[in-house]
């Protein structure tokens, strides 16, 4: 049996999606009001909008990882299947970036200021939990990234999958 596993699948991946993910970051600044691409959570300092690349390069990096071990199970599949895998590697790189969302966020918040003296509990422990309590709320308000990026790597899958084939 072949190993799944594949670097060169997994470069594609990852160059395609954070290539792709960050120009349309940028288009989507230009167009949509006040350049709220990413969406945002009452009360919440904005350092997605001052750093946009780190916090994309996060998805994008699980988003390779999980695509690269999916990408024969995804050829395989029906079209209904392909969308269940789409839907599965959504989900689960959602749920993998958001708590390394939040430690990226409390390390901003740290750089900005707000240096706690128990700083690392802070940026581990509360960076964790705030990720995942509110990663898939702020992927889930980032209307239309959000949808333009499941489009997206709907089809980087499906060229990935396609790849390489042996």
């Amino acid at each position: 049996m072949k190993n799944s596993f594949d670097i060169r699948r997994l470069l594609l991946f990852w160059l395609l999606s954070f290539g792709i993910a960050v120009p349309a970051y940028y288009l989507l600044y230009e167009i949509m009001p006040n350049g709220f691409v990413f969406g945002k959570y009452f009360r919440m300092y904005l350092y997605h909008y001052q750093n946009p690349e780190q916090y994309i390069a996060i998805p994008c990096f699980f988003y390779g990882i999980i695509a690269t071990v999916s990408a024969d199970r995804f050829y395989r599949a029906s079209f209904y299947g392909r969308i269940f895998w789409t839907a599965f590697i959504i989900v689960f790189t959602i749920l993998i970036s958001s708590p390394f969302g939040g430690m990226l966020w409390h390390l901003h918040d740290m750089q900005a200021g707000f240096y706690p003296k128990n700083w690392l509990k802070v940026l581990l422990l509360d960076g964790t939990l705030m990720g995942l309590q509110f990663g898939w709320l702020i992927m889930a308000l980032s209307f239309p990234y959000s949808f333009l990026g499941i489009l997206v790597s709907h089809l980087i899958t499906k060229l990935g999958s396609q790849s390489f084939r042996t």
